[in-house]
């Protein structure tokens, strides 16, 4: 298998990401949305996330949600020796205690083989029923599975509904790709409106994909009216963001019919969300 590093980021309470080096793992938790319907094919993102935890007050859930923490502390030997088997156990039986993270959880690490087989039937049983209780980011997991059919069946409409979920829950990717099926028509009928709705408030989140969606958006006034202002401060993000060529040469063709009280409007719009951009 090779050796293994891995690198833990901080979003809400928790957030977990395990990258596999040198032998790399093809994984697809987080897709873009120029790797959704855009092209027509799901690539895969080289980073995992594996857990986003809720520890909060008191409740019945208490023992399942320290067997969780106990569970991702043996998957990364955080505080102990690094054990996937033991850490998958632990994980399990909080899922089968009904913890939602847990179920989240165990989805991911039964799509990529973590501390058990790959199983994709399991990883979308466990994904479902984490979903069910409310979680985004599952929700939105398992509308990738039916998107790309792996582990269930293609299925457009149901990946439509999976990701509302996700979009309604906060989820930034599922946002994003949801304004991207409202844009295409994928399994729903077409509605710029809704598209530039759910990309807007991807973008709001930061999400590079949806920032040049939105700012594309209001280049041409899909969706949404035509201000150039505000496509320009999209635009300019997206860049920042590191989206890709794609948004330097809309932004480079938007300045160039762009007046300079345009230009420099949109400038300082960019520049004001910056300073009060989420971490």
């Amino acid at each position: 298998m090779g050796r293994f590093r891995i690198v833990l980021g901080v979003s809400g309470p928790y957030e977990v990401l395990i990258a596999f080096a040198p032998c790399v793992w093809a994984v697809g938790a987080w897709p873009r949305r120029d790797d959704v319907l855009r092209s027509g094919e799901m690539r895969t993102v080289l980073l995992l996330s594996i857990v986003g935890l809720l520890f909060g007050a008191a409740t019945g859930q208490d023992d399942a949600k320290s067997q969780t923490r106990l569970g991702t502390d043996y998957l990364l030997g955080r505080g102990v020796e690094q054990d996937h088997a033991q850490g998958f156990k632990l994980i399990r039986g909080a899922a089968e205690n009904g913890e939602a993270a847990a179920q989240r959880i165990l989805g991911n690490l039964y799509e990529y083989g973590v501390g058990a087989p790959i199983n994709l039937k399991e990883s979308a049983k466990w994904r479902r029923k984490a979903a069910g209780q409310g979680d985004g980011r599952a929700a939105r997991a398992l509308g990738n599975m039916y998107l790309s059919g792996q582990g269930v069946s293609h299925d457009k409409s149901l990946a439509f509904l999976w990701m509302r979920r996700a979009a309604e829950q906060g989820d930034p990717e599922g946002q994003a790709t949801l304004g991207d099926i409202y844009g295409s028509g994928s399994g729903v009928t077409k509605n710029p409106e809704q598209a530039a709705k759910w990309h807007q408030q991807a973008a709001e989140q930061g999400h590079p994909g949806a920032q040049f969606a939105f700012g594309q958006a209001c280049a041409a006034g899909t969706g949404i009216p035509r201000d150039v202002a505000q496509a320009l401060k999209w635009l300019t993000l997206a860049v920042n963001s590191g989206y890709g060529s794609a948004a330097n040469d809309a932004l480079a063709a938007l300045k160039a019919k762009a007046s300079p009280a345009e230009i420099a409007e949109g400038r300082k719009l960019a520049d004001e969300w910056t300073q009060k951009a989420p971490e």
